[in-house]
């Protein structure tokens, strides 16, 4: 029951922001980070600080941009690639981390579109300019989706976005605030991983 409930909030949540997507490029130019080092900064604006450095996705595994230690602290089980439509026009490499409860995190490597996407029309989401670990990234909730879901997209390089959502599959879980701080927590562990590898 908890897999068949999953699989339907997946498929609503992929389904939701593909219709909310719109065709069309990246817009506007990056301003300057702000000099705080603090990992889940809301920012004012719609434009994302600069990063502080480029990390390519081409070549990575999403299924191991957790390590087991940061799983131990997510409380994730289990991993599971998947390749999903998180960003419209592509594919994107994926992966499932199961929760020891009813939960789950994904982590994808966009590389066929930077966050500013996010930024133009957003559609059926809300979206927040936020920063985690000196990068500018965008908090991105389903409208009127209380309590269902929380992604963060995270401004890695040109044209390229981290992106990691948290999908509670009990309805037990209906904070927002809660489920976006375990999709940021998740996203600053998957970056501080993606910064070792080479």
């Amino acid at each position: 029951m908890i897999i068949r409930l999953f699989k339907l909030a997946t498929v609503v949540f992929v389904a939701a922001v593909l219709s909310a997507c719109t065709t069309g490029g990246e817009k506007g130019n990056p301003t300057p980070a702000s000099s705080s080092s603090t990992s889940s900064q809301s920012t004012s604006g719609s434009e994302v600080p600069a990063r502080p450095s480029s990390l390519q996705l081409g070549s990575v595994d999403a299924c191991k941009l957790l390590t087991p230690d940061q799983m131990k602290q997510i409380q994730a089980v289990a991993t599971r690639p998947v390749e999903l439509d998180l960003v419209r026009g592509a594919k994107s490499p994926s992966c499932h981390y199961r929760g020891e409860d009813s939960f789950t995190y994904t982590v994808g490597a966009v590389t066929h579109k930077g966050v500013a996407y996010w930024l133009g029309n957003p559609g059926n989401v809300n979206t927040k300019v936020i920063s985690v670990a000196d990068f500018g990234a965008v908090e991105i909730e389903l409208k009127g989706g209380s309590g269902f879901d929380c992604s963060v997209a995270i401004d890695v390089a040109d044209g390229q976005q981290l992106m990691v959502s948290y999908v509670p599959t009990s309805a037990s879980e209906k904070d927002q605030s809660v489920l976006c701080g375990k999709a940021e927590k998740a996203a600053d562990l998957a970056l501080a991983t993606l910064k070792t590898l080479k």
